[in-house]
């Protein structure tokens, strides 16, 4: 086995671009920086190597990185002729190469456990204080696999800017994340040793001006016209084994057969009710029947401890007087899908109904641009039918300060998105000039 060593393809700040490695052995294969970085026009890519006379920001010479290269080379191909052929992890192979980068050198094995002990100690305490919900600890826990995968044996002191950089080109090159996605991390990166300054661990201050750059395009609104929502809202939902034909977003026929009948028509009711109240899928899956007055709906928002007292209309009254005999686990007011089912349900729904209107995602990985069209069926999820009352409630004209005190949003930014993307809203807007003489 031979390993490979190239150059990152993104640059760091300094200009230089770190030496990654590849290596596979017995099925398992890792892909890494090694935390060394050179000057493209001093790297020899036919032999792998720096060239003679080198020097890199660090002060490291070009005789001692290619003495690090074979070390590594010789370390992976021992390690493999000794293997037989054995399972292996890729902790393993990132400990193999850690060795053979700081084992003769003399430099100590940094503690793993210091720099991620202190992570989930952080989390845990902000769960506690700042009432994090799952989902937020769940995107926590992802990033942290994200930074092990990267950096399984690191400390504070190793993050200055160029490990910054590295993190970054490695979540965009090695992780395939897009732009939005990557800055994400960086934000939460961010919040993790501004709080760790706060304990008084030392971290290298490079943090707090570290900006990279993100080609960011804004992802477009999905929501139901108010024709789509009405028509959902009388859909008469087929029964099981019916063979629906369709049309899809190139025109082209197909069939689709009906599957779970009932819970397609609780999914219609539950995402209408959310259409024609503003909660979202948590709230509107924890109400209960004591939350309900002759007019109104009294909520504290799971997400933000927010009390709000919603107006029942007559479409949300009539969804709530078709269960109201029923009776659910927890004196709750409505048949409850888990959001996960839900959502499953809702594109086979909207999908029978048609709505394959197109919608177009854009954004960056990597300096690329992609663009990727899918049907409006295929991309609606349980938070359009909050997202369907916003903008049905900017058409009809109601004042964004009064859907705020319905939706709970705590200004009018958060309404931009809406109002830039209500079709009506816009054509309403422009009319004005063709009224004025």
């Amino acid at each position: 086995m031979a390993v490979q060593f190239y150059l990152f393809p993104r640059a760091l700040k300094s200009g230089e671009r770190p030496i990654s490695m590849s290596a596979h052995i017995a099925n398992t294969r890792i892909q890494t920086t090694i935390g060394i970085s050179v000057n493209p026009d001093y790297w020899f890519d036919a032999k792998q190597k720096v060239k003679k006379g080198a020097v890199n920001s660090k002060g490291m010479k070009y005789n001692e990185i290619n003495d690090k290269l074979d070390a590594i080379s010789k370390a992976f191909n021992t390690f493999e002729n000794a293997n037989n052929g054995a399972p292996i992890t890729k902790q393993v192979l990132k400990e193999l190469l850690h060795d053979a980068l700081y084992g003769e050198s003399g430099k100590p094995k940094k503690d793993p456990y210091e720099f991620y002990e202190t992570f989930d100690k952080l989390v845990a305490v902000a769960r506690v204080e700042r009432q994090w919900s799952d989902s937020t600890i769940k995107k926590f826990n992802t990033f942290k696999k994200h930074l092990i995968a990267f950096a399984p044996k690191t400390c504070f002191s190793d993050w200055n800017v160029d490990k910054l950089s590295e993190f970054v080109a490695y979540e965009g090159a090695e992780l395939d994340m897009m732009d939005v996605s990557i800055q994400k991390d960086v934000k939460m990166l961010k919040w993790f040793f501004r709080r760790a300054v706060e304990l008084g661990v030392k971290v290298p201050s490079d943090f707090l001006t570290f900006k990279p750059k993100f080609k960011l395009i804004d992802k477009e609104v999905v929501f139901l016209t108010w024709d789509e929502l009405i028509k959902l809202y009388n859909f008469d939902v087929p029964q099981d084994g019916t063979e629906v034909r369709l049309t899809d977003i190139s025109g082209k026929l197909y069939k689709k057969t009906v599957r779970n009948h009932s819970s397609l028509i609780k999914t219609r009711d539950l995402f209408c009710f959310c259409a024609f109240t503003g909660l979202r899928y948590s709230d509107m899956a924890a109400l209960k029947r004591t939350d309900i007055t002759t007019d109104s709906i009294n909520v504290i928002t799971e997400k933000t401890d927010c009390s709000l007292k919603v107006p029942i209309n007559a479409y949300s009254r009539a969804i709530l007087q078709k269960y109201e005999d029923e009776r659910y686990p927890g004196n709750l007011a409505l048949p409850v899908i888990s959001n996960q089912k839900m959502n499953e349900y809702l594109k086979d729904l909207c999908e029978i109904c048609g709505f394959n209107s197109p919608v177009k995602y854009s954004y960056y990985k990597d300096n690329v641009r992609y663009d990727e069209v899918h049907p409006k069926w295929e991309v609606l999820g349980t938070h359009g039918g909050r997202r369907t009352f916003i903008c049905a409630a900017i058409e009809l004209g109601i004042p964004t300060t009064v859907i705020q005190k319905i939706t709970g949003h705590a200004n009018e930014t958060a309404m931009r998105p809406y109002i830039a993307v209500t079709d009506k809203t816009k054509i309403d807007a422009m009319n004005k000039f063709s009224e004025r003489k």
